[in-house]
C-alpha cells in the first residue's frame, strides 16, 4: 500500500467526533461550575434536545429512575442495584483529562425531534450517545409544544 492510497482512504473516512463538542462534554464533566449546557444535536436525520450533564449526575440519576421502577423487588435489592448503578458514575467524580476526550454525552430531559423540527411523542428521558455519531449540533434547546 502506497502513502497515496492511504491519504485518499483517510480523506473518505467518516470523521471522528467533535472535538468542540468533546471539548464541552469535558467542562461538564469535570464538575467545573458549568453544571449544565443546553444543546441540540443533529444525528442521523433526528435531533435531540436536552441539557448535557455529568456522567456523574447522568448515572445518579438513572440509578433513582430504575430503581424506582421495580416496584416489585425487595427494598435491599432496590438499594444494592442502586448502589452498583450509581457507581457507574464514579469514573466522573474525579477530574477527567484533558486527553483522551470523552466518547460519550450525558443529555438529562432529552427531547427528540424530527428533521423537520417536529415533535416525536415522548416525555423529557435521560439519554446517553456516543459523541462520534453527532452529525452536527447548536448551542440551546429547542422546546415542545408538548413539554410545557
Amino acid at each position: 500500500m502506497s502513502i497515496d492510497s492511504l491519504s485518499v482512504q483517510d480523506k473518505s473516512a467518516a470523521p471522528g467526533a467533535d472535538a468542540f463538542l468533546q471539548f464541552l462534554v469535558n467542562l461538564v464533566n469535570n464538575g467545573s461550575q458549568i453544571e449544565s449546557i443546553g444543546v441540540t444535536l443533529q444525528m442521523g436525520g433526528m435531533m435531540v434536545s436536552g441539557s448535557i450533564v455529568s456522567g456523574a449526575e447522568y448515572f445518579d440519576r438513572f440509578a433513582a429512575s430504575f430503581t424506582n421502577s421495580l416496584s416489585t423487588v425487595d427494598a435491599e435489592t432496590r438499594a444494592s442495584v442502586h448502589t452498583s448503578l450509581a457507581e457507574l458514575g464514579d469514573v466522573f467524580r474525579v477530574p477527567q483529562p484533558a486527553d483522551p476526550l470523552p466518547n460519550y454525552i450525558h443529555l438529562a430531559d432529552a427531547l427528540f425531534f424530527a428533521a423537520d423540527g417536529s415533535p416525536v411523542a415522548g416525555q423529557p428521558t435521560l439519554w446517553r450517545g456516543r459523541t462520534s455519531a453527532v452529525d452536527g449540533f447548536i448551542l440551546g434547546r429547542m422546546q415542545s409544544d408538548t413539554a410545557s
